[in-house]
């Protein structure tokens, strides 16, 4: 052994080159590349020539450096353009590295080991006849090696000829030969790894011969399926395809499928079976098996019935509706005394965002059912429902079956959700297909063009949900109960808000409550002036912005708590967005103020009436509707027919035209119940006496002065009371729906019933109009009309 000495270390992907030989290597790593240059320029152009364990790995570490190498002379050739270089290397000797250190670049000390030489003739005939059997056995072996041992005194330096010439062995193996000093040894483990090539190429010939004799060898798909196939029956691994056939035999044998299934099932499997596994026919049938052996056909979860437990569950994530948790826990009680669910289909209608859906879940998980949703929104096609042929390319089962696999139950709580935006085009109708979907006398029997086999959906809790009842087919409308959810009110809003709302948000942005606190006046300057909608989704929304503000400002560190008042609502938020009608500062002729309800909630409606020199027109200004049209000028004749009882000179309609309009032009208006606002500001413009900017009213108003009712009461009242409103007429037999306006709503504020528009005219003006005409129509026959209009009068 020669004395240690300490080199730069060039570590390889798995290059070797065995002492003598010479090659050319490409170089692109920092650390190889300063190991060079510090070979050529400090070590005499010495450097030592090692393999990394795993050739993929970019940054070895040292441990997974070999510890056995070759010392070697090199030289650059080629400085390329992108850092680059291609060297050339002569491997001299064989060396044992040691204490590899790790600076910019790889050094280690080393030493050389001398090997023996074998030039006696008794080993090196050894060797070469040795070599030539292995010549003659193995087809893999250059012939051309023979040639380059030609000459080559030492036994060692034929081995490493042979080595050098066969470059598909992999790195451990050369390593390994690398390390070896015998020279024989080397050359068997060289033998032994051609013979276990040689037997895996073995194997590959005979699968090859197996798989021609089953196959025409154009079918290159069918080809390799039969290789892999063979390949797994030499490895003696399980055929997973085979494998799930089996099993879906067992279970067929096993567990209570309805018989007509086994039967169709087990016919499938016999005709998948007899077909080779790459015709089309071979994987539509596949599909068709795995479809109707993974739907429930007869697992039920257990249900819960525990009444007070789906109260608790109702109130926990939904504040208010009264009446809709009144009507689902009376029909879960119904549901438990008959055990069916058989009945009139639950329809949750309303606007969007007020909790129609979740309220559906919630039932769900009162009852302890599994819960699916498929949304109908948008389907024009009957076979969304009832799925394809399963001969049609793509085909698979309709949508109520694909919900009832991800149920994994034939018992689930089965949202319809937007069953009102279903339509029908030349595929079909779908709300056709649904009837026998929801139907109880035929869901028993349910069928899927698919599946072909009828599936029972009796047990299945259906609730559809709709934002428009007209739009729900009338068909399945008659098959269903409708539970309005209404729009929330602010005071419900801010209850939801602070109840649920603030805490969901708080938590999915892990801030606590005393890091961010918002107040009752926050929510509300949110709820009035950053959102204008029936539910609270954009109420949520603006929440989680400021809390979002505010999680940038806590993690830079510019405060560390932050009590949200309306000024920083305004401050975070940015400017306000929406804003409420106010009521009028002071008591105007012509101007009224009406109570209106759209989808966002209530408000108040101011309605002005002009009149000016002209001949008897009436100009109607606002973008109103049909019917708001309509009861303008029913309000004008009632007015005109009535005009003496109100204290109206008669040539005021003769000479004047009247202007009625309703502001915020750009916004349109219509229903009904406009008709008492509009009489009273007509009557109010025509005798030049003001209405208290204090009343408000609403209500249709017929050509008899009849005062009929109207919808939206609750949204209406709470909107009066927000104005500052201290009174309003109201239909009297709206009376009844008193009830469902809260309490501190009613506390301050007068709500007075008027049945005929007198009260109204009493209310407003602090006096009794004479004596009113009700026109009543004249059914008596000419001759009678005298008689008529004197009992009239």
């Amino acid at each position: 052994m020669s004395k240690i000495k300490k080199l730069p270390l060039l570590v390889t992907r798995g290059s070797y080159i065995f002492p003598t030989f010479e090659q050319s290597l490409e170089i692109g790593r920092d650390k190889s590349t300063l190991a060079v240059k510090s070979a050529i320029s400090e070590q005499d152009s010495k450097i030592l020539l090692v393999s990394q364990k795993k050739p993929l790995d970019d940054n070895p570490k040292i441990e997974d450096i070999f510890n056995f190498g070759v010392l070697a002379d090199i030289s650059i050739k080629k400085e390329w353009k992108d850092g680059t270089s291609t060297v050339n290397i002569k491997a001299l000797e064989r060396v044992n590295i040691k204490n590899i250190e790790l600076n910019e670049f790889y050094i280690a000390e080393y030493e050389v080991i001398n090997l023996e030489t074998f030039t006696d003739d008794l080993i090196k005939n050894k060797v070469i006849k040795h070599l030539k059997k292995m010549i003659e056995s193995q087809d893999e072996l250059p012939s051309d090696i023979s040639d380059a041992v030609v000459g080559k005194k030492d036994a060692n330096l034929i081995v490493d000829t042979v080595a050098h010439f066969l470059p598909f062995i992999p790195v451990e193996k050369k390593q390994q030969l690398l390390e070896e000093l015998d020279p024989v040894k080397r050359l068997n483990i060289i033998n032994d790894f051609l013979d276990d090539k040689k037997k895996s190429a073995d194997i590959e010939t005979n699968i090859s011969k197996k798989i021609k004799s089953r196959i025409d060898e154009q079918q290159r798909e069918y080809y390799l399926r039969e290789k892999l196939k063979a390949i797994k029956e030499e490895l003696g691994d399980m055929d997973d395809e085979g494998d799930d056939i089996k099993k879906y035999r067992n279970r067929l044998e096993n567990e209570p499928f309805p018989e007509s299934v086994k039967e169709r099932v087990l016919q499938e499997l016999d005709r998948y079976e007899s077909m080779p596994a790459s015709s089309s026919e071979a994987n539509i049938i596949r599909s068709y098996i795995d479809w109707v052996m993974q739907i429930p056909w007869w697992e039920k979860s257990e249900e819960k019935q525990d009444l007070a437990f789906a109260r608790e569950i109702l109130d926990k994530y939904h504040f208010g509706l009264k009446k809709v948790k009144d009507r689902i826990i009376e029909y879960l009680a119904v549901k438990q005394k008959t055990n069916s669910v058989k009945g009139q289909i639950i329809t949750l209608v309303g606007p969007p965002g007020v909790g129609k859906t979740s309220l559906a879940k919630s039932i769900a998980e009162s009852m302890g059912r599994n819960f699916v949703k498929v949304s109908l929104g948008g389907v024009k096609d009957e076979a969304e429902i009832r799925g394809h042929r399963k001969t049609y390319i793509g085909s698979m089962p309709g949508r109520i079956i694909q919900a009832m696999k991800k149920a994994k139950t034939k018992n689930p709580v089965f949202l319809l959700d937007e069953i009102d935006k279903m339509s029908s085009d030349y595929k079909g109708d779908p709300s056709s297909a649904m009837l026998e979907v929801l139907d109880p006398e035929q869901n028993e029997n349910f069928s899927d063009h698919y599946i072909e086999e009828s599936y029972d959906l009796s047990d299945v809790v259906f609730i559809a949900t709709a934002n428009y009842p007209e739009n729900i087919p009338e068909a399945l409308y008659d098959r269903m109960e409708i539970i309005e959810l209404s729009s929330y009110t602010e005071i419900e809003k801010l209850q939801i808000a602070q109840n649920y709302l603030i805490s969901k948000v708080l938590d999915n942005h892990a801030v606590t409550k005393t890091e961010l606190e918002f107040t009752s006046e926050a929510i509300s300057e949110i709820i009035k002036h950053y959102t204008r909608e029936a539910g609270v989704r954009q109420l949520e929304r603006s929440i989680a912005s400021i809390t979002r503000k505010f999680v940038v400002k806590l993690l830079n560190k510019e405060l560390k708590s932050l009590k949200v008042t309306p000024k920083v609502v305004n401050e975070l938020l940015g400017k306000r967005i929406f804003d409420f009608t106010s009521k009028e500062k002071t008591s105007q002729i012509g101007v009224v103020t009406g109570l209106a309800y759209t989808q966002f909630g209530g408000d108040i409606l101011p309605i002005e009436v002009n009149h000016f020199p002209g001949k008897g027109g009436l100009v109607l200004t606002g973008k109103l509707g049909d019917v708001m049209k309509e009861s303008a000028t029913i309000a004008l004749d009632y007015v005109k027919s009535n005009y003496d009882s109100f204290g109206i000179p008669k040539e005021v309609f003769e000479n004047n035209d009247i202007h009625i309009h309703v502001p915020e032009g750009a916004v349109p208006k219509d229903g009904p119940s406009a008709g008492v606002t509009l009489t009273t500001a007509i009557i109010s413009a025509l005798t030049n006496r003001p209405v208290s900017k204090e009343i408000g009213m609403t209500g249709e108003i017929t050509l008899r002065g009849l005062v009929f009712p109207i919808g939206g009461l609750r949204e209406k009242s709470i909107s009066a009371h927000r104005s500052g409103l201290k009174k309003i007429l109201v239909p009297i037999k709206n009376l009844k729906d008193l009830e469902d306006i809260p309490d501190e709503v009613k506390a301050e504020l007068e709500i007075i019933g008027t049945e005929k528009y007198e009260d109204v005219f009493e209310h407003v003006f602090s006096e009794k109009p004479k004596k009113i005409t009700h026109n009543l129509p004249i059914t008596s026959k000419p001759d009678d009309a005298k008689k008529t209009n004197s009992k009239v009068n």
